[in-house]
């Protein structure tokens, strides 16, 4: 009985000590390889010892005592154990927690079907897709259903916007394809040359201009409002403004029509110009000499058309490159360029 006592005594103290051990060693390892089985282990020891703890008060005093490392079963006497009651039998409270232990064991393997935990199911992944390099948005292919669009349905515009929409759409399309605009750039620029078009009609009424300085259309108005900086610009570099002439593309009276392409081709440059648009005489140099090329093309405009993106990628792209290099440039200030710096380049003559 004394060996068995021993022995008894043995296990409890490495219960008591080297499991709570081994667990926080295993807990900050990191190591998954016997994560079950360990969860499993410190599960049924816990559960033994608080069901035993219940049944048997001894056992929970007898546990906290091989812990700090006294007897196995404490004189029942002194300041912390005069509570305990004694036992018959030293052997029978030596194996109630083995045997709770076991209980518990059996309890958790018919509740979760097994000794092993079930896994949790984790979804499988999308197929990782292959790394290839996807084309510029703008060579994308634009959106085919016809609900696409910003404000206003082209479809179904409203009196004061559909009353130019057939020019205006006819001189984008024309534009867009001679000279490689983006085709969404294309729409946004479209829309909003329609609205400040419907706005500009303000100047036809007798409470804003008297009859006779009202202009003879919100086109004319608007074209006179937008290129007067050009004008200005034109005669300080001492040259002709450059001006479509009557457009086989838009039905209309020469007047209208070619101030139609005008405005077009100039809000289509400068809807693709991103920051090019801190430059303004660059625009109107750009419009210059764009619409002097679409002038010496005439007749044969429509038998060109350069890819959505030509515009950017040979226009936009190079001239940003060269003022994004400098404005980046870690140089002191008198050897760094600035917008203005550029700029100054377009309306100096020298």
């Amino acid at each position: 009985m004394d060996k068995g006592m021993d022995a008894l005594e043995v296990v409890v103290r490495i219960l008591g000590k080297a499991v709570p051990i081994v667990l926080v060693i295993y807990y900050f390892s990191g190591s998954t390889r016997f994560q079950p089985a360990m969860l499993m282990l410190a599960t049924v020891l816990e559960a033994g010892a608080l069901v035993g703890s219940i049944v048997d008060t001894n056992l929970f005093y007898c546990i906290i005592s091989c812990a700090r490392g006294q007897g196995f079963l404490p004189i029942t006497s002194g300041k912390d154990y005069d509570y305990l009651v004694p036992v018959a039998s030293q052997l029978y409270l030596a194996l109630s927690w083995i045997v709770f232990s076991i209980v518990s064991l059996v309890v958790l393997a018919i509740r979760q079907g097994g000794l092993v935990p079930p896994q949790p199911t984790v979804p499988a992944s999308p197929p990782r897709k292959q790394c290839a390099k996807e084309p510029p948005a703008y060579l994308q292919p634009p959106p085919t259903s016809p609900d696409t669009y910003n404000m206003f349905d082209p479809a179904d515009l409203p009196p004061r916007l559909a009353e130019y929409a057939n020019m205006v759409y006819s001189a984008c399309e024309d534009l867009g394809n001679f000279f490689g605009f983006q085709d969404s750039s294309v729409r946004n620029q479209a829309e909003h040359l329609l609205i400040l078009l419907s706005n500009n009609r303000r100047y036809m009424s007798a409470h804003i201009l008297p009859t006779s300085a009202q202009p003879p259309s919100p086109i004319h108005a608007l074209h006179a409002k937008v290129f007067s900086n050009y004008m200005k610009w034109c005669r300080a570099m001492g040259i002709s403004p450059n001006f479509a002439k009557v457009s086989s593309a838009v039905s209309a009276p020469p007047a209208v029509a070619s101030r139609v392409v005008d405005l077009v081709l100039f809000f289509c440059v400068w809807g693709e110009a991103s920051n090019i648009r801190h430059m303004p005489e660059c625009l109107w140099f750009l419009y210059h000499k764009m619409m002097e090329d679409y002038i010496l093309s005439e007749g044969y405009t429509q038998t060109r058309s350069l890819y959505a993106g030509h515009f950017v990628d040979n226009v936009v792209c190079p001239i940003y490159d060269i003022v994004g290099k400098n404005m980046k440039s870690k140089s002191d200030h008198p050897d760094k360029r600035n917008y203005d710096d550029f700029n100054e380049f377009f309306w100096s003559r020298s």
